[in-house]
């Protein structure tokens, strides 16, 4: 019978987890699976790329399954139990103890597993991203890029920018012209009563563009979260302007650096616009139009979840993983091109 040194807290929390993925599943909140299938012919590219990494990564998985294991059978009960006792020693009751003892075995188990998981997951994603992205687009997948917050607040877009993670990243050129779409959180205004900052998760497609000259027009969607519109409109920096279009002013509220630059959005950039919502995850998308480039940030929700790697405590399905990447990349190449087919010449009406 094994003993207490081969048990395993991440084969307990493994099975906590599943049960967790079910419940997810069962309302409709897990990230969505394979939606673009995978040819054949480059499924059998892409394996004979990833396999010569698979005996690294799975090395690398069983590493940090023993190193976690080991120090959860210290931490786990060390915290727990002495929590427990503490209380007990203080007078509280059994059941007080218990409730916080348990609290403090799961605080035990985190602190155990620290950023171990997160690393071993982005050396993952880094193999099968940059094998994926570069054979199937030619693109450059980055993980977990550095965020450019200045570049950010450049945007206009959120007045009261908190903060802002990058997950992914990936950029390269297309016709004639370089881009990058980014997988971003952006915490976009303080939480109230000190709870948590309000965040907007999208995907930002960031594109070398000639559409205006020297002017800047700012697009929000009047969908947005009011917390954005509200800073928006208390910020002085950019002035409100109408196209004149009911059925696109009805959607987007616009700043700009100049209101008559608004005749830069011209009755075909204003229907291509519009018809980026045909291909938007979850709503219309932002757009910032700066001197030389184009942002277009399309909000996406949890289902929307990109190049997910499993945890460290399931072993690596290859297959299933380079066709859920290829999946992933599809679907984020569909924004790239939306954006791509913009008009792109800075013209008037």
């Amino acid at each position: 019978m094994a003993g207490y040194s081969e048990f395993s807290f991440t084969s307990l929390w493994a099975r906590i987890g599943g049960s967790a993925d079910q419940a997810l599943k069962a309302a409709g909140n897990a990230p969505r699976g394979v939606v673009v299938a995978l040819p054949e012919g480059e499924r059998a590219a892409l394996s004979a790329k990833i396999t010569p990494h698979l005996d690294a990564l799975d090395a690398l998985r069983l590493q940090t399954l023993a190193t976690v294991d080991s120090r959860a059978r210290l931490l786990v009960p060390l915290a727990g139990g002495g929590a427990f006792v503490a209380l007990i020693a203080g007078g509280q009751g059994a059941a007080t103890a218990l409730i916080v003892g348990l609290i403090a075995a799961v605080v035990g188990w985190f602190i155990a597993m620290g950023n171990r998981s997160g690393k071993y997951q982005a050396a993952v994603k880094n193999r099968f991203g940059t094998v994926t992205s570069a054979h199937l687009s030619g693109f450059d997948h980055v993980v977990e890029p550095e965020t450019d917050l200045a570049e950010l607040r450049d945007w206009r877009l959120f007045p009261d920018l908190q903060s802002a993670r990058t997950s992914d990243r990936i950029k390269g050129q297309r016709d004639g012209r370089s881009l990058s779409l980014s997988e971003m959180s952006i915490a976009f205004a303080p939480g109230r009563r000190g709870g948590s900052d309000h965040v907007l998760s999208c995907s930002v497609v960031e594109v070398a563009s000639s559409a205006v000259d020297g002017a800047i027009l700012v697009l929000t969607p009047k969908e947005a979260p009011p917390r954005i519109l509200e800073a928006q409109r208390k910020a002085a920096d950019l002035l409100a302007a109408s196209t004149g279009d009911a059925a696109f002013d009805a959607v987007y509220s616009l700043r700009a650096s100049d209101p008559e630059t608004a005749r830069l959005l011209t009755t075909e950039r204003r229907a291509a616009i519009l018809a980026l919502g045909d291909v938007a995850p979850a709503a219309h998308p932002y757009l910032v139009f700066l001197p030389g480039y184009l942002v277009v940030l399309f909000p996406t929700m949890f289902a929307d979840l990109a190049f997910h790697v499993p945890p460290y405590w399931v072993r690596i399905d290859a297959e299933a993983l380079l066709a859920q990447f290829a999946s992933d990349l599809a679907l984020k190449n569909s924004l790239i091109n939306a954006v791509l087919h913009l008009p792109d010449q800075a013209r008037t009406e």
